[in-house]
């Protein structure tokens, strides 16, 4: 019944008329996506699978730069669409573990003896951070979409962990990196138990979930099928238009619509790799790796998300992705201040040699542009570089305007008053992220536009 009415609720919200705004389409006009257009509209008929289509959304500098939907004849699919995401969910879930690291309720090396009393042995070793990087020892079945213990909705969250700790582990915590959804599932129930809260299994890791990252995000139909055992690793439903909400509050160092949802600190942990160089017993990018020419068997996992591109001289992670069985891909260019979110319901193998095509086309599209200008009415104003690393220059404005540069908390971090164009702001002392740089001439508004600094 409790299922049943939770359907029925979210079937009628979805019903109802609900907009999210697009857009200015001057806001497309830098960028030429003809190739990328081309690629999407020409692979059909090969991936949109049962959903008959996709939609591809991208938001650079806090803007949106694309939003188009690809389907078969006959068929509709939209960036509103929710479908089922499988392993994307595994992102949205480490938001509720960062979130309650960031405020006390835990920390990433506790040991999941310390919140289940059936873990023993080495299994009370596991801690956070292991269950949420594939290195808990914990026995994977490898593909969790196929997992009778994480999709039996007839059980609760807490005795599915009972039946996932029942089993001998594989290797000791940390021996090995072994992707799948247990050790997720495990560390679900222990933040359930280190919450405190006086809720059934299931319904308080729910709570979490709405607590940490869809009610401050507005994230309002995104949810975990299976009520009582919600699938913490592979059990969401969502849209590329409500995911991406997550996605660029993670790219804005943590905050969203001015308010801080995870501190920097999180964020940095998050994208570290968190594997420690243990043995890679099975992941998805090993298994595609023979099959998909480009998809490197050797990806690493951070916490919840891949680092799917990294720099080799200081390894900072330059892309991190977190794809879904059925092909939804959501991923973060941290080089280029890039959001995207590809939303299909195909198969992951049919889908990623699209996938990787796709993103080489947006990085050479975003590369071609190297100075931002005609966003607004004046069509001569120029800021760059943008990202900027030791300055940005501002030219094209005529007469005497002041100039501010806020930070993402609506700080002001520097005003500059300015006689004539151009002009140069030094921005070597700032840390990495997002800045808006807001013109004034004459008490006159002329715009405010998002740079990024990075290092």
């Amino acid at each position: 019944m409790k299922q049943t009415f939770r359907s029925v609720s979210i079937i009628a919200l979805a019903l109802c008329f609900w907009n999210i705004s697009s857009r200015q389409a001057s806001a497309q006009t830098l960028y030429d996506f003809t190739a990328l257009d081309r690629l999407l509209q020409d692979s059909v008929s090969k991936i949109s699978g049962l959903g008959g289509g996709y939609s591809l959304v991208l938001i650079k500098d806090g803007r949106e730069i694309y939003n188009k939907t690809f389907t078969a004849p006959n068929r509709t699919y939209s960036a509103d669409r929710f479908v089922p995401i499988a392993s994307a969910s595994k992102w949205l879930s480490a938001g509720v573990v960062m979130g309650m690291v960031d405020d006390g309720t835990w920390r990433l090396d506790d040991s999941a003896g310390k919140f289940l009393s059936y873990a023993i042995g080495d299994k009370a070793r596991m801690t956070v951070r292991q269950m949420f990087s594939m290195t808990s020892g914990i026995a994977e079945d490898g593909n969790s979409v196929e997992d009778d213990i994480l999709r039996n909705s007839a059980i609760t969250m807490d005795s599915a962990v009972r039946a996932i700790l029942a089993l001998p582990l594989a290797t000791q915590p940390g021996g090995s990196m072994a992707y799948g959804g247990r050790g997720m599932q495990t560390a679900g129930r222990c933040a359930e138990v280190a919450s405190k809260l006086n809720l059934p299994s299931g319904d308080a890791w729910d709570t979490l979930f709405a607590r940490y990252v869809a009610r401050p995000l507005g994230m309002r139909l995104t949810f975990f099928t299976n009520a009582s055992n919600p699938g913490v690793a592979g059990n969401v439903v969502s849209s590329a238009n409500e995911y991406k909400l997550y996605l660029q509050m993670l790219l804005n160092g943590g905050v969203w619509n001015g308010k801080r949802i995870l501190s920097e600190s999180i964020i940095s942990e998050m994208k570290r790799d968190q594997t420690r160089g243990a043995p890679i017993v099975y992941s998805p990018y090993a298994a595609l790796a023979p099959f998909v020419p480009g998809v490197d068997r050797n990806t690493r996992y951070a916490l919840g998300h891949w680092r799917e591109v990294v720099d080799a001289a200081t390894g900072d992670v330059l892309e991190s992705s977190s794809q879904g069985a059925f092909g939804f891909s959501p991923w973060i260019d941290w080089r280029r201040n890039l959001v995207g979110v590809f939303s299909v319901q195909s198969q992951l193998r049919t889908v990623e040699p699209t996938y990787l095509r796709m993103k080489q086309i947006i990085r050479e599209t975003l590369d071609r542009i190297t100075s931002v200008q005609a966003y607004y009415s004046e069509p001569n104003i120029i800021i760059a570089p943008n990202p900027a690393s030791n300055f940005i220059s501002v030219q094209g404005i005529e007469g005497a305007y002041i100039l501010t540069l806020t930070n993402t908390l609506g700080q002001v971090v520097l005003r500059k008053s300015v006689e004539e164009s151009p002009a140069t702001i030094d921005t070597f002392s700032f840390p990495t992220g997002l800045y808006f740089l807001r013109v004034q001439s004459q008490g006159r508004f002329i715009f405010t536009h998002p740079v990024h600094i990075q290092r």
